[in-house]
């Protein structure tokens, strides 16, 4: 399995996803990858092939609860660029053969953007409800 948090460690709490990552990393969990990025780019997609689960954890401004949901295929056909979501990179990871079984998106709202290296109170409430929810994912696929 892999996680992938995403997030820039400068804007507060748009590193929410990566804290996730780092906090997981920590668990040592077998059979579970975590990945650390600042964006989703192409580079990441080899990391798909034969994967039980893929799940990326991001900041959202545009939910107002945490969410969770599957990936779908991104059918746009926009696939070669430095920077992808989630639907895209798994395109492009299925469009070279590297297609997990299941993948996921974990969204965490968020509010404050500006310019800082911590968290907002509320971002950190948010980092612990979405490691809870990683983590009862990967459970899941064991």
């Amino acid at each position: 399995m892999l996680v992938i948090g995403v997030g820039s460690l400068l804007r507060t709490d748009d590193a929410v996803g990566r804290v996730v990552a780092e906090r997981l990393e920590a668990l040592d969990l077998d059979d579970v990858e975590v990945v650390s990025v600042h964006q989703l780019t192409p580079e990441l997609a080899p990391g798909f092939d034969r994967r039980r689960l893929v799940v990326i954890v991001d900041a959202a401004v545009d939910v107002t609860e945490l969410t969770v949901s599957p990936i779908a295929i991104d059918g746009s056909g926009e696939l070669m660029t430095h920077h992808l979501g989630p639907a895209g990179l798994l395109s492009f990871a299925a469009k070279l053969g590297w297609r997990p079984q299941r993948a996921v998106a974990v969204r965490i709202p968020v509010r404050d953007l500006g310019v800082g290296t911590e968290l907002s109170e509320e971002g950190s409430v948010l980092v612990q409800q979405a490691l809870t929810e990683v983590r009862a994912l990967l459970s899941a696929e064991r």
